[in-house]
């Protein structure tokens, strides 16, 4: 409780720090399950991850491409400042021929190439493809994953609103009640029936109730921004949430929690690893094609113009060249380069595979700790409630004996703490056994 409190904390106080984007207000309804659906469509984390799918499926669309005919062009000029000298050695003209300086070629060249290229025969390519489909499977899963913390978080956030705001209502009709005790009290005092003790004792009461009271709405409106933050709102704007108390506890099934049947498989952590297993499968085998052949055909059409005037567009000829041809590329030696990506791709697969093993055993296992853990705090739940209905008799008891004069004001006391404290407990074990029912609730969903 202190980490969830803690946590909503520091996200209050990193949302205050950003400057309003707009002074207008909205107000937003919610019913939790309104609330799930609009940060599925809103909330920061989930728009990122929906934006990482985005980015899977164009590097699917890139592999492809690579398969489809890549077609460039190029454009050259070149002003030759001086010419290239070239030698021509002794009798190469006659056996008397001296050593002879030539220059050959032009001042100004131009020239425009066309190169299409096609790819024939690739391992690396197809299983590229397949590579990078895998790698959208797993991009999608963790999407899921996300919606799932965010249905979660949001979950969570909803009930500690709806438990606080319950409480404030409990320590609101206390105080109220307290403050009417403190005047008549005071009544009594002046007509010599009380204590002056009693009227502080009685005012000590209220004190602590109304500090106890300002202290819970902080702790619900702070609640209440993080809900904000999590949905994607601004912090100005009002949210009303829509479910109440009681039927947040109604909705508790403990029953049907506590028998539903785990599948691992259906989880979607395993779901993720096995993603990330069948993508690693693959990628070794790209890694393998790099010791085979790859194939691929070319067309080239190429035109050059040769000027010693700065006319290129003149009137000059333009000399065309035009081949196609294929092109086998044999890999021979990489000095143990090939070797080792195939090994250290052979090596993460292994881990993958060690890492799904782990996480089939310790789905197991959380889950059946999450059951116990929810049966445990559900059972404490209705403990602690008759803990503080049987508080609450005794300070309502307690304080009708006051008013008789039949009970001191620190008896009141005792009984108004003792009342409080357990309903603080109860509100605590309330969040505590929803809190617990959210966990299992995501571990034990398919998908």
């Amino acid at each position: 409780m202190k980490k969830s409190i803690l946590r909503i904390i520091i996200f209050t106080l990193a949302i205050a720090s950003f400057p309003l984007l707009s002074q207008a207000q909205s107000t937003y309804k919610f019913s939790l399950s309104d609330a799930q659906d609009f940060a599925y469509e809103h909330n920061y984390d989930l728009i990122n991850s929906g934006k990482d799918i985005e980015i899977a499926r164009k590097q699917v669309t890139e592999y492809l491409s690579y398969g489809f005919p890549q077609i460039n062009a190029s454009l050259a000029f070149n002003d030759f400042i001086a010419l290239p000298t070239f030698i021509i050695p002794e009798g190469s003209f006659g056996p008397d021929s001296p050593e002879q300086e030539v220059q050959f070629g032009t001042k100004y060249t131009a020239s425009g190439e066309i190169i299409a290229n096609q790819l024939i025969l690739d391992g690396r390519y197809f299983l590229g493809i397949q590579a990078s489909r895998k790698l959208l499977d797993k991009t999608e899963k963790e999407y899921l994953k996300n919606q799932l913390d965010i249905k979660e978080e949001v979950a969570k956030v909803y009930y500690t609103v709806l438990v606080t705001r319950e409480n404030n209502k409990i320590l609101d009709t206390t105080l109220i009640k307290v403050s009417r005790l403190v005047e008549e009290t005071k009544i009594l005092f002046e007509s010599g029936f009380a204590e002056d003790t009693d009227v502080d004792q009685l005012k000590l009461i209220a004190a602590d109730l109304e500090a106890t009271s300002i202290y819970s709405h902080n702790q619900m409106e702070i609640a209440y921004n993080f809900l904000k933050y999590l949905l994607g709102l601004q912090l100005q704007d009002s949210v009303v949430l829509l479910n109440d108390f009681n039927q947040m506890l109604l909705e508790v099934n403990h029953f049907a929690l506590m028998n539903e049947v785990f599948d691992y498989n259906e989880n979607i952590n395993y779901q993720i690893i096995m993603a990330q297993e069948h993508l690693a499968v693959s990628k070794l085998k790209v890694e393998r094609t790099e010791y085979y052949p790859s194939i691929s055909a070319f067309l080239s059409y190429q035109t050059m113009a040769q000027r010693n005037k700065f006319d290129i567009f003149g009137d000059g000829r333009w000399y065309p060249t035009a081949i196609w041809g294929l092109e086998m590329k044999i890999p021979i030696l990489s000095s143990g380069y090939r070797s080792s990506r195939v090994q250290a791709a052979r090596l993460n697969l292994e881990k993958v595979k060690t890492a799904s093993e782990q996480l089939k055993a310790g789905l197991t296992i959380k889950v059946q700790t999450a059951k116990s853990e929810f049966n445990n705090a559900y059972l404490l739940k209705l403990n602690k409630q008759k803990s503080m209905e049987t508080a609450e008799k005794i300070y309502i008891k307690t304080a009708i004996k006051y008013r008789e004069g039949m009970s001191t004001s620190l008896e009141l006391l005792q009984a108004h703490n003792q009342f409080l404290s357990n309903e603080s407990e109860y509100m605590l074990t309330i969040l505590a056994m929803m809190n617990a029912k959210l966990t299992l609730e995501k571990l034990l969903t398919t998908f």
